[in-house]
């Protein structure tokens, strides 16, 4: 059996971090999307559509891959 590893206090904080700034990253890369979908020709009414598209078509071709 393998034993898990003891990790600090220091470690999780810095895991932490590395994950956040992931997320914030993502953000900024959503919010600089919806300028570019409006030029591109997409009513109001898509766009939060066009948001998802994203994360459902990686949750549905992830697993197959």
């Amino acid at each position: 059996m393998l034993k898990k590893p003891k990790l600090s206090f220091w470690q999780i904080l810095n895991m932490n971090v590395g994950f956040f700034g992931i997320q914030y990253s993502f953000g900024l890369q959503q919010s600089a999307v919806t300028p570019i979908y409006d030029f591109l020709g997409a009513s109001p009414d898509q766009i939060p559509i066009l948001h998802l598209a994203g994360p459902v078509t990686g949750l549905l071709v992830q697993p197959i891959i």
